[in-house]
């Protein structure tokens, strides 16, 4: 397993807080888990990651570093700086 570092992009797999896995930006290390922001998701997850305000703690055991390819991308909603700033 690669060793994940703040500012890497991030394939992260559905927990609690979401139904479908989603992509994001490692903001903070900790032990075994890492802070992040969400980057791209699942539109049905729309509600989720919104009362998420677009953040979560997730486990280092559940994520890798990876970006979505262009076709993820047509099908997952990406986040915009209009969407954090709210």
């Amino acid at each position: 397993m690669a060793k994940i570092a703040v500012g890497d992009r991030v394939k992260c797999q559905k927990n609690g807080n979401t139904d479908y896995d989603f992509y994001a930006k490692v903001e903070k290390i900790y032990e075994n888990s890492a802070y992040v922001t969400i980057t791209h998701y699942d539109v049905r997850d729309d509600i989720n990651v919104v009362e998420l305000q677009y953040r979560a703690v997730i486990s280092l055991k559940k994520m890798k570093i990876a970006q979505p390819s262009d076709d993820e991308k047509e099908k997952m909603q990406a986040v915009s700086a209009a969407m954090l700033a709210e």
